[in-house]
């Protein structure tokens, strides 16, 4: 989504159902090969540019941090085994800012030293979505790797988000989503919501996105320590609701209804759940700043 429109995709790997079936239907000419760990390298055409992100949930300050030990994140070992074998010209890396103090910072050292180790001059940089046209309050870190050159150019160096607009003196801020997450479709998971509010003496209704600083929530209720609740209390004349899948979506800078189709095995087109087109969002990436990124690699 965020490259230039003639480059060529070569194939990516994604083991998840919903998200295959997406790929299938908006990527028909694109190979899956499926598992990482299964991928024979030499048998995959070479290609220039290698992107993706290990799974982030035991990076995550949010899990429990096994790091490099967890049986997912381990997976980043498939992502340098990938760069030995091909050596494509660059790379780009991402994932959760937690993989940097992940086990006191050891797990992003070895990683980093394994991309060195394997060609590459390197560069990293923690960016924000909110920094790049969406208002989503997503962190995410991006490694770049040149096989030649240096990729230190690429990044950025971003101007305070503290921006007024309109008469009302609101801030910028206060209009951007928490982080979309993968289980957004269980609840009012993360504290992003659309807020309605009707004015009683001539009926009109105002709409705005994001967190809604009016509505106080309390402190986590603990019955138990692995049980928790939320209890939200909403002011007078304000009406709650969650967002949409294609509010998500516009979360990530994808188009509408992105993730809506995908084609299943039998090669029939069917509609995709709400819960997995959430969840497609809460492990995606924002378009927009992977757009900006190749912009200043070109541009370099």
């Amino acid at each position: 989504m965020g490259f230039p429109k003639d480059w060529e995709g070569v194939g990516f790997s994604e083991i998840d159902k919903y998200a295959s079936m997406v790929l299938k239907y908006r990527f028909p000419n694109i190979k899956n090969y499926g598992d990482i760990t299964k991928i024979k390298w030499e048998q995959v055409p070479n290609f220039d540019m290698l992107t993706g992100g290990s799974p982030c949930q035991d990076f995550s300050i949010a899990g429990k941090r096994k790091g490099l030990q967890g049986a997912r994140s381990s997976l980043a070992w498939e992502f340098v085994r990938c760069l030995r074998d091909k050596q494509p010209k660059y790379f780009i890396w991402e994932n959760v800012r937690g993989v940097m103090s992940s086990r006191s910072g050891w797990d992003f050292a070895n990683i980093i030293s394994a991309f060195s180790q394997s060609g590459y001059s390197l560069w990293w940089q923690v960016l924000n979505a909110k920094d790049f046209g969406v208002p989503q309050n997503r962190e995410r870190i991006f490694v770049i790797g040149f096989r030649e050159g240096s990729p230190k150019e690429v990044f950025f160096e971003r101007e305070s988000n503290e921006v007024n607009y309109g008469e009302s003196g609101n801030k910028l801020r206060e209009q951007v989503a928490n982080t979309i997450r993968t289980n957004y479709s269980n609840g009012f998971s993360n504290e992003t919501y659309v807020e309605a509010r009707f004015d009683g003496r001539d009926g009109r209704k105002t709409i705005k996105a994001g967190r809604i600083p009016e509505i106080k929530i309390s402190p986590t209720i603990r019955a138990e320590h692995h049980n928790t609740a939320d209890v939200h209390f909403i002011p007078e004349g304000i009406q709650v609701r969650r967002l949409m899948p294609c509010e998500t979506e516009a979360l990530m800078s994808w188009p509408r209804d992105w993730t809506r189709w995908g084609i299943d095995d039998k090669e029939n087109k069917i509609e995709i759940s709400d819960s997995q087109r959430y969840k497609m969002c809460g492990n995606g990436v924002v378009s927009n700043v992977v757009k900006e990124i190749i912009n200043n690699l070109l541009r370099h």
